[in-house]
């Protein structure tokens, strides 16, 4: 899975770091997809979904992060570069959740860009299923007693139910009052051939609830055409991502 989706995810944010418009710049994708050694095809409607979903994150770390707030955890980060993409202030600090492959590759590709961070960054190795990954988060520096915003991008839809509704019900457990989340849901269900993939068919606004959280829920086509850049038929029907903005 990490092959195939983070060059995908890559090849998507490189796209949208080109357009004359461009709502970001992720110069990590853009070398990822330099030196991949084939390219992935990627589809229209994938380009648009995670551009859309990367700003939405984006502008919800920023709110936050003017209000005070001054740690994010990105869970299951993958190639996530807000470390580096995003002005954040000195004493901030972003923690990166993954398994420890995703994390040496995508040191190796911080070394060859030579990336600094204006804020801190600190790397937690765990797998967020089956280990007591939160000891280790802390351990790093990570305070229960602060608020946080929690940011899982692209990660759900890999997880069956169950292990979603456990990860999300122990992040709600774990955060302090003023506490964001910003996520994405899959709710797609003509993809189930993928052996991976776990739309969320419950409705998500009640789901959120019952793992303790307050949440908004809207669609790729609705955020889309709030930022200035509504999707043109078949994208606005056919690609039935949600976005998610859910405090304590």
């Amino acid at each position: 899975m990490l092959g195939s989706t983070a060059l995908a995810v890559a090849a998507c944010r490189a796209t949208e770091s080109t357009r004359i418009d461009a709502w970001f710049h992720d110069e990590l994708a853009q070398h990822v997809l330099a030196t991949a050694v084939a390219a992935p095809a990627v589809s229209r409607g994938l380009v648009r979904w995670v551009a859309v979903r990367t700003r939405f994150l984006d502008e919800l770390i920023g709110e936050a992060v003017a209000q005070g707030v001054r740690q994010v955890v990105i869970v299951g980060a993958g190639l996530d570069a807000r470390a580096y993409r995003l002005a954040l202030p000195r004493d901030l600090t972003v923690f990166e959740v993954d398994h420890e492959e995703v994390m040496a590759l995508k040191q190796r590709l911080l070394d060859e860009l030579e990336l600094m961070s204006d804020c801190r960054r600190r790397v937690v190795v765990a797998d967020l299923i089956t280990d007591d990954w939160l000891q280790p988060l802390t351990d790093t520096g990570w305070t229960p007693s602060r608020p946080t915003v929690w940011v899982a991008e692209g990660l759900l839809v890999y997880l069956n139910h169950e292990d979603r509704t456990q990860l999300l019900t122990q992040l709600r457990a774990a955060s302090d009052m003023g506490s964001v989340l910003g996520a994405t849901l899959g709710t797609r269900t003509d993809n189930l051939a993928h052996p991976l993939w776990h739309p969320a068919t419950a409705d998500p606004q009640q789901w959120l609830a019952d793992c303790g959280w307050q949440a908004s829920v809207r669609t790729m086509a609705a955020t889309s055409a709030a930022f200035g850049r509504p999707l043109p038929p078949p994208f606005d029907t056919s690609t039935r991502g949600r976005l998610v903005r859910a405090v304590c």
